[in-house]
């Protein structure tokens, strides 16, 4: 591996934007030699004609697909509102943030129109899924809005993978980084949010109580959900908070009645009728990539798309989200 060059085991911000610059100056040379070819070649037959026009016309659609990809889109802030089911008697507003990936894309002012946004939902509870980094050199005070999230039963936080420093190459072959778990913690409980590594909080909701339980990274192989799960108290409406999605794929899981992760980005770059471009890097598989799935008779998998970017800038048919998960009211 060692052998294959820099750029596909490490790939700066910085290639990804001149890669971006060069399809731009592609597909705008594409469309002015098109006008061009048009303008001087009237009495061309109509067959060759049209095929020009559509070249042009692909020209045309590329640059503009890559400008709103790449520059307007990633900063589409959107809200998903889904209902869910909890044993409870009273409902709940729930909010997801996820895949902050605070760095060369993403910055404080990024954040602050997201904390902004998620504070009108007027949340019971916020989810963050991990991910607050993007690399060895993002800064952690532009995770300074953070601070100012607001919900009335706290704000609940687990690690991702970006930042325990366990990644992955344009290959998909494994890459480390720096582990700065212990760093990024310190800093979200000082914003008075509750980093959960195998741990869980229970709330008293008047005669019911809420868990909200969570997980270590699944790549860093530190996660323990048999110990997690095995300190709620029966009965308890649980809610289990991962970064990684594949924590479906192990049956105890199931024992939530709502399971939270980010970590797919919803592809990132889509198209419609095809899904996900990229490889979506879980072993659940394309199919799960964002939004709610019933894996259980009394278990929801719900998958935020997140709101950052990684490898380059650009999201397409996938705006950052703020996902808002409403219980409904449960009668008996």
């Amino acid at each position: 591996m060692n052998s294959l060059p820099p750029f596909l085991l490490v790939t700066p911000p910085i290639l990804w934007d001149f890669a971006i610059a060069i399809l731009l100056a592609l597909f705008c040379s594409i469309t002015i030699v098109t006008l061009i070819w048009i303008r001087r070649n009237h009495s061309s037959s109509i067959i060759a004609s049209i095929l020009i026009g559509c070249v042009g016309f692909l020209g045309c659609v590329g640059f503009l697909l890559i400008i709103y990809g790449s520059f307007i889109e990633p900063q589409r802030i959107t809200v998903t509102e889904r209902d869910i089911r909890l044993p409870l008697k009273q409902p709940l507003r729930i909010v997801v943030l996820s895949d902050f990936h605070v760095g060369p894309y993403k910055g404080k002012r990024f954040l602050e129109r997201t904390v902004e946004k998620a504070n009108t939902l007027f949340p019971d509870v916020i989810l963050l899924a991990g991910d607050f980094l993007y690399d060895d050199d993002s800064s952690l005070s532009a995770l300074a809005p953070l601070a100012r999230l607001r919900a009335t039963l706290g704000t609940f936080a687990v690690l991702g993978n970006h930042d325990t420093g366990h990644m992955l190459t344009l290959l998909n072959t494994p890459r480390r980084t720096d582990d700065r778990t212990d760093t990024i913690a310190a800093v979200l409980e000082d914003m008075d949010i509750s980093v959960l590594q195998n741990t869980s909080r229970t709330i008293s909701l008047g005669a019911e109580r809420l868990a909200i339980a969570g997980l270590t990274e699944l790549w860093a192989g530190t996660d323990n959900i048999e110990a997690v799960l095995k300190g709620i108290p029966p009965r308890t409406a649980t809610i289990l908070l991962s970064h990684n999605p594949d924590i479906a794929l192990n049956l105890k899981s199931h024992q939530a009645h709502l399971i939270t992760s980010g970590h797919t980005h919803g592809g990132q770059i889509r198209l419609p009728w095809i899904g996900a471009i990229p490889r979506i890097p879980t072993r659940l598989g394309k199919q799960y990539d964002q939004g709610l799935f019933r894996i259980d008779d009394d278990s929801t998998l719900a998958i935020t798309r997140g709101l950052g970017e990684s490898f380059p800038r650009a999201r397409l048919f996938a705006p950052p989200e703020i996902l808002l998960l409403k219980s409904e009211v449960r009668l008996d």
